[in-house]
């Protein structure tokens, strides 16, 4: 990943800042935001740079960036896209280090954008500065006191200093995002929002603040994921920094991608694609902003769970039930309460019939102030529970201050993970969820999202060490009868290469006529399969190019004059080399799709059941390239029909070592092998445990 030019931490600590374009014009843009940076007590050096004033704001007021006295870390480019250039030739002499270009006009309209855009990057990486933006708001270092940007947010909050980092390509969005966090009593340590990332991106940006020390958890929202390989190296990172990386991908429809296109010229890609990164790289994708700040929430507080055992108390029944569920569909356990947590709550509350997880305290929490403390330290004491979840609904009054400190008092005691789900209007209440967020007991307004939340600190927590992706090697050569671009390799050529590369495939023959084909198959031995060979048809079946279960010389003669006369009426002019004579295996236990696709990302490898109905059941799973067998084992495992290939009820159990052995050779194919192409092998025939495995079609494509 490129980390070429100055340090990131002068972006986030300058020592001084020019404000170019700065203006005296109250309600300006260069008037607003030099404000703000005095306005939020930012304290190293402020230069206002404009030609028109001596002074503004109080501040001596510069010609240009060159004659500012003191040192000048990061230059806030306030002029339109036609003087940018000229302000990155002011800064470059002054040996300035980031430029944040807020002006818009670049890529997002189009070719002559996309050359200015250019041209101002090249520019700027050759004479050793980073760009952030252009098209952006700016960004925020609340421990500095540092708001370098336009945003109606900053004259209405002071940032604490905080733990979250937020990197946000939408600006707008993105400080909105802000608010709402702060509502929920969320701090920030960095803020940063990257625009079209003409220069400095998003991955690069996680990857600082993977790196921060005031930076615990970092939250992404993304439209056009630029530099995509950038991101392989961000899982493991993620993994040893123990820093989640909460992502908000915008784009899964394809109205919505090509909305993110012409909002921050970037492609947003597959979608799915990107699922099955962010899985792999151990990141928690998110599906709206709700989500991503119930995370944020919970993983703000450094506590995490030791175990999967949820404790669930609740001033109501239905509330308990809810979140029961939800932690229930979650994989997590709500496990019985030891004895001695039970000896000890009905100690306190005798009435009670049952103690069970969920405990419900009624109404009568309401008359006694000692009960809810006393259960709930009991609960935390007990070691089948590493976390709590505590469930009130509509209270109001004293008894909310002493629900409050209760929980405040036990949060001090243990070390657990303590969530509280209240599901009440905020106006019955005011200040008691504040009060809670600002101690580090996330809030949540319904019991299933505190449930989700807690789950995915579960996940997280207990996630593998094996998570993260090899980087991307350089391609090898190209080995010899490489189709050329937009090229379709027929089943013999794609099974030539395979067979070169060391991967089982089925034994054939190219014949071209009647006794031909009928010599072969008798040397071959019965039964066999008889298929067309044709550049121009990639799928033999819907062409009535393939015939299996020939069992005599006839059949085969039969099989070949009907093969040939079926594809030139499916299509006249294709090019026919003749049939293939291909042995047919018996006894496999299951057909398997192995599938390889390129991605912004890197080749992905798909798995699945296949066979001609892939594309109905579509039961796959899919990792991106290099894997090892383990982790083929771990895509097999994923299918939906997995037991198939167990052995049920009397089966024969599949070769699944030789499978994943298979799909570990293909995927270190998918890096080494040049180009842009698509590997189809439909069906690799399993055979029973400890028989291997062949491949029986196979198609390759390179991309144009």
């Amino acid at each position: 990943m490129s980390t070429s030019g100055p340090s990131l931490k002068t972006l986030w600590e300058p020592r001084g800042i020019a404000v170019v374009g700065a203006s005296a014009t109250q309600g300006s843009l260069g008037h607003r935001l030099l404000g703000y940076l005095r306005d939020h007590g930012y304290a190293g050096g402020v230069y206002p740079v404009n030609p028109r004033y001596s002074e503004v704001q109080g501040l001596a007021c510069y010609p240009s960036v060159a004659a500012i006295p003191g040192p000048v870390d990061l230059a806030l480019a306030l002029v339109g896209a036609d003087r940018v250039m000229g302000t990155l030739q002011d800064c470059a002499a002054r040996g300035v280090g980031y430029v944040i270009v807020y002006a818009s006009g670049f890529g997002e309209m189009g070719a002559r954008g996309t050359a200015l855009e250019q041209q101002m990057t090249a520019y700027a990486r050759s004479h050793g500065m980073r760009i952030i933006g252009p098209n952006c708001i700016g960004l925020v270092s609340p421990a500095e006191h540092l708001v370098a940007g336009f945003s109606p947010l900053f004259s209405a909050v002071r940032f604490e200093p905080g733990s979250l980092g937020l990197v946000t390509q939408s600006g707008a969005l993105g400080y909105g995002i802000v608010s709402l966090a702060v509502e929920r009593g969320l701090r920030f340590s960095r803020i940063v929002n990257t625009g079209n990332e003409a220069d400095l991106c998003t991955a690069e940006l996680v990857q600082e603040l993977l790196n921060d020390d005031v930076t615990s958890t970092i939250l992404v929202y993304s439209e056009g994921v630029k530099r995509a390989p950038d991101w392989r190296a961000l899982g493991a990172l993620s993994q040893q920094r123990g820093k989640p990386v909460i992502v908000l991908k915008a784009g899964r429809s394809e109205a919505g991608s090509r909305a993110a296109s012409s909002h921050t010229a970037s492609l947003a890609g597959d979608d799915a694609v990107w699922d099955v990164a962010f899985r792999q790289l151990g990141m928690l994708r998110v599906d709206d902003v709700d989500e991503m700040l119930d995370l944020a929430a919970v993983f703000q507080p450094p506590r995490r769970p030791a175990g999967r055992g949820v404790g669930v108390m609740t001033t109501s029944g239905g509330a308990g039930i809810l979140a029961v569920d939800a932690l229930s569909a979650a994989g997590l356990q709500v496990p019985a309460l030891g004895e001695r947590t039970c000896q000890e709550i009905q100690a306190v509350f005798p009435a009670f019939g049952t103690i069970a997880n969920p405990l419900d305290l009624t109404g009568q929490v309401l008359t006694d102030p000692a009960l809810l403390r006393a259960a709930l330290r009991s609960m935390a004491s007990d070691t089948a529970l590493d976390a709590l979840i505590v469930c009130f609904c509509v209270l109001q009054g004293p008894e909310v201050d002493r629900a409050v400190d209760d929980l405040l008092t036990v949060l001090a005691e243990t070390d657990k993970p303590i969530l509280v789900s209240r599901t009440g209007g905020e106006f019955l209440a005011p200040g008691a969820a504040a009060r809670l967020q600002q101690a580090g007991v996330p809030v949540f307004p319904t019991p299933a999202r505190a449930a989700r939340a807690i789950a995915t600190l579960v996940r997280f927590t207990q996630r593998s060490a094996q998570l993260g992706v090899a980087p991307l090697p350089a391609p090898g050569a190209a080995p010899a009868g490489w189709p050329k671009p937009g090229q379709v390799l027929t089943e013999r050529e794609t099974k030539r290469q395979l067979l070169a590369a060391g991967l089982p495939v089925t034994r054939e023959v190219l014949v071209t006529n009647l006794t031909e084909a009928a010599a072969v198959a008798e040397q071959m031995g019965y039964p066999v399969v008889l298929k067309i060979d044709s550049p121009d048809i990639p799928h033999k079946t819907e062409a009535g190019g393939l015939l299996l279960g020939l069992r005599d010389s006839k059949s085969v003669q039969n099989a070949f004059e009907k093969i040939m006369n079926r594809v030139l009426a499916f299509k006249p002019d294709a090019k026919l080399n003749g049939c293939l004579v291909q042995e047919q295996l018996e006894g496999s236990v299951a057909e398997i799709l192995v599938g390889v696709s390129p991605s912004p990302m890197g080749p992905v490898v798909t798995v699945g059941l296949g066979g001609i109905l892939v594309e109905v059941f579509k039961d796959v799973s899919q990792r991106l390239a290099p894997l090892t067998a383990e982790d083929a084992r771990a895509m097999i495992a994923e299918l939906r029909g997995y037991n198939l290939l167990t052995g049920i009820r009397g089966q024969q159990p599949a070769d699944l070592d030789a499978l994943a052995e298979l799909v570990a050779k293909v995927s270190r194919l998918a890096v080494q092998w040049p180009g842009q192409w698509e590997l189809d092998l439909n069906p690799v025939l399993v055979m029973p445990a400890g028989r291997g495995c062949r491949i029986a079609d196979a198609l390759l494509i390179e991309r144009l």
